[in-house]
C-alpha cells in the first residue's frame, strides 16, 4: 500500500512524496463508501428476500399428483432440482425440491395445496438478506476501484521489485474480488429463485378378502412359531438343568426302591 501510494504522488521531476503514504486510498474509499451511502438513502431500497417452504400431504393417487406438480412448475417458469421416490410396505411417498422465481413461490405452494387429500405440514421462512446485499457490493466496488488503481502503478513501475510488490498486491485483490463475487452470486441466486420442498405420499389399501386372511394367518403360524422355537433355543442352558434334573431324580427313585 505504502509502494502504490508513493508511485501515485509521484512528481513530474521523478521525486515521491512519502508524507501521508494511505491518505490518498483513505481520501477516496471514504468519498466512495459516502456516496454509496448517499445513494442509498436518496433511493428507496429495493429489498433482498430469501423465501424457502416446505409441505407435506397425503394424495390419493401419487403418479397423478406427480404429473401435475411437474405440469404446474414448468407453468410457472421454476424447475425440479432434486427427486426421489420411496416404496414401504403401507405407502409410496415421492420428494421433490422445486426451485421457481420468488414472484411465483405463492402461487405454487397455493397450486400445490390443492392436490393434497390431507395435508400435514406446511412451512414458510423468509430472510432479509437486504444489509449483507449492500455491504457486499460496497466491498466489490470498493476493491475493484482499488485494483483498477493498482494496474495503473504497474504501467509506473521503474524496476523489477517495484513490478513485484505491485502484483503481489494486485494477485491479493483478485483473490478477495473472486470471493466477494461468488458470495453474491449465491445470494442473487437464493433472492431470485425460491426453494419449495415437497413431500407427498400415497397409503397402500390392505387386502381384506377371504383368501388373503388365510394366507395372512398362515404367514402368523409360521412366524409364531419361528419365534417360539428361537426362545426356547435362547433358554437352552434352562432346559439342559430341567432334563438333567429329571434325570438324576428319576435314577434316584429307581434306586431307593431296589434298596427296599
Amino acid at each position: 500500500m505504502v509502494l502504490a501510494t508513493t508511485l501515485l504522488s509521484c512528481n513530474n521531476n521523478g521525486s515521491y512524496d512519502v508524507s501521508s503514504p494511505d491518505a490518498a486510498l483513505e481520501k477516496s474509499f471514504t468519498e466512495s463508501n459516502t456516496n454509496l451511502a448517499e445513494d442509498e438513502n436518496s433511493r428507496q431500497i429495493d429489498r433482498k428476500i430469501i423465501k424457502e417452504g416446505n409441505i407435506s400431504f397425503e394424495t390419493s393417487d401419487i403418479n397423478e399428483t406427480r404429473i401435475l406438480i411437474s405440469k404446474t412448475v414448468k407453468e410457472l417458469n421454476g424447475y425440479i432440482s432434486d427427486d426421489n421416490a420411496y416404496d414401504y410396505n403401507d405407502r409410496t411417498e415421492q420428494s421433490l425440491s422445486i426451485r421457481v422465481p420468488a414472484n411465483n413461490f405463492d402461487s405454487l405452494l397455493n397450486k400445490i395445496s390443492q392436490f393434497a387429500k390431507k395435508i400435514d405440514s406446511k412451512n414458510v421462512n423468509t430472510q432479509d438478506v437486504t444489509e449483507e446485499f449492500i455491504d457486499i457490493e460496497a466491498r466489490l466496488k470498493n476493491k475493484k476501484e482499488l485494483e483498477t488503481r493498482y494496474l495503473e502503478l504497474l504501467k509506473q513501475a521503474r524496476n523489477v521489485d517495484e513490478i513485484l510488490s505491485i502484483e503481489k498486491e494486485i494477485n491479493t485483490l483478485r483473490s478477495d474480488i473472486d470471493a466477494i463475487e461468488g458470495r453474491l452470486k449465491y445470494l442473487k441466486s437464493r433472492v431470485s429463485y425460491s426453494t419449495l420442498r415437497v413431500d407427498f405420499y400415497e397409503k397402500k389399501i390392505p387386502d381384506f378378502g377371504f383368501g388373503s386372511k388365510i394366507g395372512q394367518a398362515i404367514v402368523n403360524g409360521w412366524s409364531n412359531l419361528l419365534g417360539f422355537l428361537i426362545a426356547m433355543l435362547s433358554l437352552w442352558p434352562f432346559i439342559l438343568v430341567a432334563i438333567g434334573t429329571i434325570f438324576f431324580y428319576k435314577r434316584y427313585r429307581k434306586n431307593r426302591k431296589n434298596r427296599q
